[in-house]
Order: C-alpha cells, then sequence, then structure tokens
C-alpha cells in the first residue's frame, strides 16, 4: 500500500539476486547485542505472511513478527472490512476505503488517519529494538521514499530488506482463492512497487517452497554479517 512520505537525500547500495537452485540451511548468525531486523515486502499474496510466520517459527522467542496489517488494524472496521462483503467499501473516508475501477476491479485508497499511523512504524520498529526485540517485519513498504526512510531510522540496527513475487497471473489466481480480497487490489498495488531493485534479495515464490525461501533468506544474512 503506497503511503506519501517525504523526501530523504541518502543514497544507498545493495545487492540485487534472483534465485532458481537449492541451498542447505545455515543457522543465523549475528553480533551479539546487536538486534536485527528482518523486513519482507512484496504485494498482497506474494507470500509474506506465510514467509514471516516460517521465519520466527525458525527462530524462536526472541524474534518478534510484526504484522503491519495487524498495526493498521487498530484503526477499526474502516480498515479491517477492505473485503468483498462490506457494501460500504468504496465509500471515501479518512481510513481506507477502494475505487472501483470500470474493469471491475479494485484499488486500496489509504486515508490520512491511515498515513498517518502508518509513518509511525519504523519509529516504532526502532523503539522495539531498541528495548532487545530482533523483529521480522511483514511490510506495506512500497516506493522509494519509504524504503529510505525505513532505511534511515533504522540504520543502527542494519536492516535487510526481502521483496517477494510472483507473475500477474499467480498473483491473481493466489487472491481468487483466498477469497476475502476485493478483486485486483493486489495488482494495482503491484503495479506501485518501484524499489525493489534495491533490496538485498528478491525471490520468485513461484518457484521455491516456504521453507526453501527462509532458508534463502537466513543464508544471506548469515553470509552478510560474516563479511562485516
Amino acid at each position: 500500500m503506497p503511503i506519501p512520505q517525504r523526501k530523504l537525500s541518502s543514497k544507498l547500495r545493495f545487492i540485487h539476486l534472483r534465485y532458481d537452485g537449492c541451498i542447505s540451511y545455515s543457522k543465523l548468525y549475528y553480533r551479539k547485542g546487536n538486534q536485527m531486523i528482518i523486513i519482507i515486502s512484496g504485494t498482497s499474496s506474494s507470500g509474506k505472511s506465510s514467509v514471516c510466520t516460517a521465519l520466527k517459527n525458525k527462530l524462536g522467542d526472541s524474534w518478534l513478527y510484526f504484522s503491519t496489517d495487524g498495526y493498521l488494524s487498530m484503526l477499526g472496521s474502516k480498515f479491517v472490512e477492505l473485503h468483498p462483503a462490506n457494501q460500504n467499501v468504496t465509500v471515501p473516508n479518512n481510513i481506507c476505503y477502494a475505487k472501483k475501477h470500470a474493469d471491475d476491479t479494485f484499488e486500496i485508497v489509504p486515508g490520512a488517519l491511515c498515513s498517518k499511523l502508518y509513518l509511525t512504524i519504523p519509529s516504532v520498529l526502532k523503539l522495539l529494538s531498541e528495548q532487545g526485540f530482533n523483529i521480522i517485519l511483514d511490510s506495506f513498504i512500497t516506493i522509494q521514499d519509504e524504503f529510505l526512510s525505513y532505511k534511515n531510522i533504522l540504520q543502527k540496527f542494519d536492516p535487510h530488506f526481502f521483496y517477494l513475487s510472483a507473475s500477474e497471473k499467480t498473483i491473481s489466481a493466489r487472491e481468487e482463492a483466498r477469497g476475502d480480497r476485493l478483486k485486483g487490489s493486489a495488482i494495482h498495488w503491484l503495479k506501485k512497487f518501484c524499489f525493489q531493485d534495491q533490496c538485498d534479495l528478491a525471490i520468485d515464490t513461484e518457484k521455491l517452497t516456504i521453507d526453501k525461501i527462509c532458508e534463502l533468506i537466513l543464508k544471506m544474512i548469515n553470509f552478510h554479517h560474516h563479511e562485516l
């Protein structure tokens, strides 16, 4: 979900890879006393929640699974009930609603209150990390300015960014199979992504199981920290 962000001037460099094979699991390594943040991005139905849940199960009790969707759900029913059964889903409001297009697809539109709450997430993650928690974030990061904001605020904790992708055909099929998503909303969101080339890793979720995706993410982080 793209949320307006202020411009940041910092320039960043990341490794961008595509992966089509298999790897062996490697235990995650990180420097004692340094908290870590793993940020998983991608459109709806790209596999974010499944990967975040699996990572949490692998990494254990000292890791928090921070759901952006869950955090924004504090806004109440106008955010939570963005589904086909809601007859008022297209009514504009200050929280969140859906714009219906001529092809009967829907595009999610965040309101001012949703945008305001969303902008607090990097600072909340920073606070949690300062209290000693490692974090797996199921992220809504979509555009370059959001990416730079997270990187800037969380730079002390060396955040790792991973982008999950799939073809439009697969995303649409997954969205339809779930049954609780507005038709086409995932594709409208997908077309707004413009920061993925700067992530540590871009992973095609059509080609790998959830376990293999997790292994790849952890191996990538392990390699990075051994190089420090």
